[in-house]
């Protein structure tokens, strides 16, 4: 039985009465559960406006109210994973407890190198290691699942990494290396600990130089303004000489 023909089915034996918001709101989340069970991934108002048979607008907000709540999470992605010229970017609603192990993780692992590493600039420093580290582990990947020797832009190397761990990158102009990240797989846990972005920019700038040294090409930079948007954190890559530095701007 399909996940529309589910719903309606208990919408239909549903009272005739009207359902308060908090019934039609259980039933939301209990279809996106069922949803991220099947499918591992999120619906949009769209789609949950079709199975329960109301507006979209309608169904958006009864799913902010659920973000509110904390019993849902909010992402964007967009459409064709490159440009956001091409329409706003779909906006995706999953429940929280398909995030709660991973951030459960994350934040222990930076818990872990908090205690020791007490200091901030001890700890700034073991944060981007540990992320150049990752970069680097990615940029390995990406080139092995490379079917040809020429190696994709570097825009469309973090267009297609960052996209598969959940950013959901957008171009910020035709032509630049410049991007948003309208999502974070760890957002709830940046605000006890920063140093998250800390570990996505040394995660970056090792993907960054591990395409370069595969493309035979010059040096870049990376700056990485958190939340700087209501797009979400605004990502810079240039060319630059050894002597730049990776920077986290607050």
């Amino acid at each position: 039985m399909s996940q529309e023909i589910q719903a309606r089915k208990r919408r239909d034996q549903t009272p005739s009465r009207r359902r308060s918001g908090e019934e039609i709101r259980s039933a939301i989340l209990d279809y996106l559960h069922t949803s991220a069970e099947r499918t591992g991934t999120g619906l949009t108002a769209q789609q949950i406006g079709t199975a329960f048979d109301i507006h979209p607008t309608t169904a958006r907000f009864h799913l902010e109210r659920l973000v509110e709540q904390g019993d849902a999470v909010r992402q964007r992605k967009d459409h064709d994973g490159q440009s956001a010229g091409r329409g706003r970017p779909a906006v995706i609603y999953s429940p929280t407890s398909m995030n709660r192990a991973r951030e459960d993780m994350i934040s222990s692992l930076c818990m872990a190198l908090e205690t020791a590493c007490p200091d901030t600039r001890s700890r700034n420093r073991a944060a981007l290691k540990a992320g150049m580290a990752w970069g680097r582990t990615l940029a390995k990947q990406s080139r092995e699942n490379t079917e040809n020797d020429i190696p994709p832009s570097l825009t469309q190397t973090l267009l297609n990494a960052l996209t598969t761990l959940g950013f959901a990158p957008v171009r910020a102009q035709p032509n630049t290396t410049c991007l948003y990240l309208t999502s974070c797989p760890f957002l709830y846990s940046v605000g006890s600990h920063p140093i998250i972005c800390t570990i996505h920019l040394g995660m970056i700038q090792g993907l960054v130089d591990g395409r370069n040294k595969k493309a035979g090409d010059k040096q870049s930079s990376v700056s990485l303004k958190p939340l700087s948007s209501p797009k979400g954190c605004f990502l810079k890559v240039v060319k630059a000489d050894s002597r730049s530095k990776m920077r986290v701007k607050q």
